[in-house]
């Protein structure tokens, strides 16, 4: 697996932006977790212990145990709380948000673009798709406006291992940038973007 494909927390979040929102450097927060014997709580309990003892931001405490799980070897990169692992991805493609959304939603449409046919969980038009995937794992795409353009973002849940995250990562990052070719080249069919 490339080193870029899946960060870690400590390449995520610099020292200098962990300090300035939390007071401490990473070192600090880590000791002060080992001190308090966070390495034997469970996720929830750590990032809970950081807000209420330390009165740290909820997404800061939520970071903070993921990096702390990471550096003492409770959990991997990319691996959620439950043991699974979840690919993510993103991309701002040039059509707007229904475009988009029919891209993702009409079986023809999406043919041009995805080489598989996920089974539909569900929709909230326009801004997110629910897919089931053949091996069981999950696909959540949700779509944001981006000033007439549109941010896709995709979460590939419950992926069983570090190897099937390294595979699913390149998969979105190749289906996302065909995703964009083809919007690109709507676009300039049609003239304009919508």
């Amino acid at each position: 697996m490339a080193d870029d494909d899946v960060r870690t927390h400590e390449a995520s979040i610099s020292e200098d932006a962990l300090h300035a929102r939390t007071g401490r450097s990473r070192d600090e927060w880590f000791a002060d977790l080992d001190r308090a014997g966070a390495a034997g709580w469970e996720h929830r309990d750590i990032a809970d212990w950081l807000v209420r003892e330390r009165g740290v931001e909820g997404w800061w405490a939520q970071s903070l145990t993921v990096g702390y799980e990471q550096a003492r070897g409770l959990r991997a990169a990319g691996q959620r709380p439950d043991g699974t692992f979840e690919a993510t991805g993103s991309k701002i493609v040039p059509l707007g948000t229904a475009a988009t959304y029919r891209l993702l939603t009409d079986p023809a449409q999406r043919a041009r673009w995805l080489d598989m046919e996920p089974t539909l969980r569900g929709t909230t038009e326009p801004t997110s798709v629910r897919w089931d995937w053949p091996d069981g794992s999950r696909v959540t795409v949700r779509l944001e406006d981006a000033e007439g353009r549109t941010r896709v973002a995709v979460q590939h849940h419950r992926l069983t291992d570090a190897d099937a995250l390294a595979v699913m990562k390149a998969f979105w990052r190749d289906r996302l940038a065909q995703l964009a070719l083809l919007e690109a080249e709507d676009a300039d069919d049609s003239g304009a973007s919508q």
